[in-house]
């Protein structure tokens, strides 16, 4: 007699939401509403009208106590063929056929379904009904009572039903029907048991609709960690010239650190060596970070004396993400619903850390005596400094936990009668990703010298660069919610006769860092009802 759903009966509670509607959870399909008034199934007639009045039909009826009549609606069975004409001897096999043929134009507008499971997705175009639960060893296809359900339960990440509007101010009706949505196994998938697509009405009347667990959110992708898998290093400074070898020794070459980006870190020229004095080194490249205390300024040179380069600059830290949800105000922080579902906030993923600075060159000096009479008369030249690290890579942010969703509502009327609805957990938030670590200092290029008889005569050597700062760790994905219906601007009727049962919402997921508050995404909700705004929020 279909699918029996037992989970979390003792929890079911009575709601009366909106009283918005047809106010009637009779049978047929056809509750019209005016497109003037959108806001409500029925509309009176204006002063002085005479409301029509409707033949009686044959096909008319309540599907809790009518018989199902060849003519007045599709039959559908699993014993069917799909190849059949639809009656109640030679019934159709799938539900997917029956809603098919009493669509088609001039068609019943109805199926009548056997008490048995179909694993498929349905679509339902507006004003068509399925009365389901039927009993199809009796003559008549009666319904066979409150425990007897059509069970249409698809492969997970499929909804069981969709409801579309196709001819305009006709309501659709579900009845005996057991809707079951299998928990989400795809990262941040939602378990959705039915959609009500813009402009469409529907009638749920005697049924179940059971929404398994959203899934947990993916974890961010870490950089790569530890050794070798640091950012790389800064370049080696180059060495300084020899004096006396030359009567003018060139100050050693920068050297440019690349990184993976692109970016550059270049360690200062040395100090060229003259025969009097030496020239100044140059300094590094970039401009150091706003927090380092380095700034890669190159020495000076001189007569006998000169000064090192400065040590570069450490490169920034990258910041770390944010976490899904963070900072956004109720409801938009929950993220957004459409015709696809429901799409959540995923952790920002961490910054890149800053390039560290080149280190500036060494100064030079002049020979002051120190060369052989047939010696060139250069002096030594001054090292350049070593490039800067490269900045780690920042740390992908976790996606967002999966929803739980009895209906889903666009701009739609929807009714809820004699039926339980039971949602299931949401997703956890995955966690971020961490951060890599920036590239360690590239040494300075050595100073240039004279050797003469035992005696060294020295230039200067050119500074450290800086080290690579580190990648940002990514921010945790936004916990998975729990929402009987879920609207945007829909009038929904859930009388007092139809119960729900929540499931639990989904924790944030958490960024590396335990200090790093703004890095774990916010918990997920849980509601009978939750309005979504009606733009749709992009994700962070």
């Amino acid at each position: 007699m279909g699918m029996r759903g037992g989970r979390g009966r003792a929890r079911l509670r009575s709601v009366a939401l909106i009283v918005l509607g047809c106010g009637s959870a009779a049978g047929g399909a056809g509750c019209y509403y005016a497109e003037d008034c959108a806001r409500s199934f029925t509309c009176h007639p204006l002063p002085g009208e005479t409301p029509p009045v409707l033949p009686a039909s044959p096909c008319d009826g309540d599907p809790a106590t009518s018989p199902a009549k060849d003519g007045c609606g599709v039959f559908v069975a699993r014993r069917g063929n799909d190849a059949s004409d639809g009656t109640r001897k030679a019934p159709v096999r799938t539900l997917r056929r029956a809603v098919e043929k009493a669509s088609e134009p001039g068609g019943t507008r109805r199926v009548y379904a056997c008490a048995e499971d179909f694993g498929e997705a349905v679509t339902l175009p507006s004003g068509v009904a399925i009365w389901g639960g039927r009993d199809c060893g009796a003559e008549a296809w009666t319904w066979g009572g409150v425990e007897s359900f059509t069970g249409i339960a698809p492969a997970p990440e499929r909804v069981p039903l969709t409801v579309e509007t196709r001819q305009a101010s006709m309501t659709s009706v579900v009845f005996g029907v057991r809707l079951v949505a299998a928990d989400a196994i795809r990262p941040s998938g939602s378990s959705i048991g039915m959609i009500v697509g813009e402009g469409a009405a529907v009638e749920v009347v005697s049924s179940e609709i059971l929404a398994g667990n959203g899934a947990d959110g993916a974890d961010g992708e870490s950089a790569p960690q530890g050794e070798p898998w640091r950012a790389p290093d800064g370049a080696g400074g180059n060495p300084g010239g020899l004096g006396c070898v030359a009567d003018w020794t060139e100050g050693a070459p920068p050297v440019v650190t690349v990184c993976e980006d692109g970016t550059r870190s270049i360690g200062g020229a040395g100090g060229e060596g003259e025969a009097a004095a030496g020239g100044d080194g140059a300094e590094g490249a970039p401009a150091p970070g706003s927090s380092a205390m380095e700034n890669g300024e190159g020495g000076k040179g001189g007569t006998m004396t000169c000064t090192p380069g400065e040590d570069g600059g450490n490169g920034e830290p990258g910041a770390n993400g944010v976490g899904g949800g963070m900072g956004l105000e109720e409801p938009l922080k929950y993220g957004s619903i459409s015709a696809r579902g429901w799409q959540g906030f995923s952790g920002q993923g961490g910054q890149n850390g800053g390039i560290g600075q080149g280190g500036g060159g060494g100064g030079g000096v002049g020979a002051n005596g120190q060369c052989r009479a047939l010696d060139p008369k250069g002096g030594p030249s001054g090292g350049s400094g070593g490039g800067g690290g490269c900045g780690g890579r920042g740390g992908q942010g976790g996606g967002y936990g999966g929803g739980s969703f009895g209906i889903i509502a666009l701009h739609a009327h929807v009714l809820v009668d004699k039926t339980e609805i039971i949602t299931g957990n949401g997703g956890r938030g995955g966690n971020g990703g961490r951060g890599q670590a920036g590239g360690r200092e590239g040494p300075p290029g050595a100073a240039g010298y004279v050797s003469r008889q035992g005696v060294n005569y020295f230039a200067c050597a050119g500074g450290w660069g800086g080290y690579g700062g580190s990648g940002g760790h990514g921010g945790g994905g936004l916990g998975g919610i729990s929402v009987v219906v879920a609207r945007v601007d829909s009038s929904v009727h859930l009388t007092e006769s139809a119960h729900y049962s929540l499931g639990a919402p989904g924790a944030g997921g958490s960024g590396p860092d335990p200090d790093e508050d703004p890095a774990r995404g916010e918990p997920g909700t849980s509601a009978p009802l939750w309005d979504f705004p009606e733009l749709v929020v992009p994700p962070q």
